[in-house]
């Protein structure tokens, strides 16, 4: 089913998780009944969805004996008859298995149903992902984020170490949870779209070159290229730069109004510089960031080990440590207060060193020798206790005026939430209207993102029933199963063109080659030229217009695009 983004509400099939548009999360299909809810799932019952993805979902399980509780990550059924896109699935499983570093989240079993789920189990993690740390516009100071940091790139090395390249790192696949009483103990998690290499490091997996898989905002340029051959450990290094710049300024280094766009951007703009957004960026960080930003793999860090070791320096002659914060008493739980026994009286809870937990029934008992009070000083008892009773019933008729103030203002309060409440309902069902009469309208389209190197190139589309036009890089939206041209030219190139099929969302990336100089072409002048010129009309001959026009053409070449 399709999926909408909260923001621009387009809506996106296949196995796109954030909008191509602004990067949002899109929602969730529909609620309908979970046929796994309650189902058994090997040794453990399925309890309740924890989130959905485009290959996925996720759910929490628990064991009905002793308790334990996993996550369980299902592949959507529709993928079962895939073998490459089973085989992805599992990819995260052996990918995690051979790594065993204790900052990746441990997988504990993989298996197929007997109704053809596959799926694999997965340790349970209390905390919350890196993505809610990041607010947009809100700096991470280095004392934060700088500990995080340290073990992504501990836990990236030990991956790189195995021959194996993540290629989706960003804020949502960076788990921080609770472990030995610290807090911010990472878990990377999300190996699912990784890339396996064989001992001399080149490529074992099945991703077809041209194929740009990743989230837009943190991928390195050769993943925006499609260039599956050239990715490696120095890939996630680039991701995590976009990470670090994010967390020390509260941005992205790139942004677009479209995913060409910031592909574009990450091909060819260079980022900003950290400090010029946010002055309290280290100077020696900021230098940390920019180099593993750079286009070219070869001007990256070589390793994770050699970014921990910069980063580490950093730290070190700022004087921050790279230990983990303490959990705090909200974590660990703090001991209840002591109460005192209840036949003790207020003079000995106030006496210094008065023991609770002793009762003291002297103070209780009325002493037997006690003298009878003077008259005098009975009558100015009498009085005393009466002024008090008189100013007590003074006090209580205040206290109940007051307490009736206070009913009457909680009751306007009330009544004006109440009203609050019905406007945000009557806003939010208007709201709720007004997308499914957009879902309705676009319920039929798929956006093709059009790229082009170099961007810039002007691009008809045409398809029965419509067409459109535009400059790369731009998002078009086309009616679902369509058959659409595509012809891309640019200034000085040769022209481009393709035919796409629109089943899903995908990129068209076109690369626009260097046009051939034009060579002019002469021809002979005829002989009643010649004989006008020798005749002495006083003019030169001028060549026929049909033949200037036939050498000012060229020929076009069609070239396939890549996917």
């Amino acid at each position: 089913m399709p999926r909408t983004c909260p923001r621009c509400r387009k809506h996106y099939d296949g196995e796109i998780s954030r909008c191509p548009d602004d990067g949002a999360e899109l929602a969730p299909p529909p609620a309908e009944k979970d046929e796994l809810i309650g189902r058994a799932v090997g040794s453990y019952t399925v309890v309740r969805l924890l989130g959905r993805g485009g290959m996925g979902a996720v759910y929490l399980a628990e064991h009905p004996v002793i308790g334990s509780r996993v996550a369980i990550k299902f592949l959507h059924p529709r993928f079962s008859g895939d073998r490459k896109i089973v085989e992805r699935f599992f990819n995260e499983a052996r990918a995690v298995n051979v790594i065993g570093h204790d900052n990746i989240l441990k997988i504990l079993d993989l298996d197929v149903t007997a109704d053809g789920r596959h799926y694999f189990v997965m340790e349970f993690l209390h905390g919350q992902p890196l993505s809610e740390l990041v607010r947009p516009g809100t700096p991470i100071p280095l004392q934060t984020s700088g500990p995080i940091l340290l073990q992504i790139c501990e836990a990236l090395q030990a991956a790189h170490d195995h021959g194996i390249v993540h290629r989706d790192l960003k804020p949502d696949n960076v788990h921080l949870t609770l472990h030995k009483g610290k807090k911010n103990f990472v878990k990377v998690v999300d190996f699912g779209i990784a890339k396996l290499s064989d001992e001399s490091g080149l490529s074992a997996g099945n991703t077809q070159t041209g194929t740009v898989m990743g989230t837009p905002g943190y991928m390195s340029p050769e993943q925006a290229r499609g260039a599956s051959a050239r990715i490696d450990g120095r890939s996630d290094i680039y991701s995590l730069g976009c990470m670090m710049f994010q967390m020390a300024t509260g941005k992205l280094p790139f942004k677009g109004s479209s995913f060409g766009e910031v592909l574009v951007a990450h091909l060819h703009q260079p980022p900003p510089r950290p400090r010029q957004l946010v002055n309290e960026v280290p100077e020696a960080f900021e230098a940390v960031i920019l180099r593993c930003l750079e286009k070219k793999q070869e001007d990256r860090f070589a390793s994770m080990r050699e970014v921990h070791e910069a980063i580490a320096q950093v730290m070190d002659r700022l004087g921050i440590s790279p230990d983990l914060p303490e959990a705090g008493a909200a974590a660990t739980g703090a001991a209840p207060a002591l109460r005192a026994p209840a036949q003790v009286s207020a003079t000995a809870l106030l006496s210094p060193g008065a023991n609770l937990g002793v009762q003291s029934t002297a103070l209780l008992k009325k002493p037997a020798s006690a003298p009878p009070p003077a008259p005098k000083r009975r009558r100015a008892l009498v009085i005393a206790v009466g002024a008090a009773t008189i100013a007590l019933a003074s006090a209580g008729g205040l206290a109940v005026a007051q307490q009736r103030v206070r009913a009457r203002r909680a009751s306007a309060q009330q009544a004006g939430r109440a009203a609050a409440e019905r406007d945000a309902a009557e806003a939010r069902e208007k709201a709720r209207r007004a997308a499914d009469e957009q879902k309705a309208r676009e319920a039929d389209k798929v956006v093709l993102s059009l790229v082009s190197e170099p961007p810039g190139a002007s691009v008809e589309a045409s398809w029965k029933d419509g067409s459109n036009e535009g400059v790369t890089p731009f998002d078009l939206p086309v009616p679902r199963n369509a058959t659409v041209h595509l012809a891309f030219a640019g200034s000085g190139r040769e022209a481009w063109a393709t035919d796409v099929v629109a089943d899903a969302p995908r990129v068209v990336r076109a690369q626009l080659a260097a046009a051939p100089p034009r060579v002019a072409r002469s021809r002979k002048a005829s002989p009643a030229r010649s004989k006008q010129a020798q005749a002495g009309h006083g003019r030169p001959a001028q060549p026929d217009p049909k033949a200037k026009r036939a050498a000012a053409e060229t020929s076009d070449d069609t070239i396939p695009v890549d996917f």
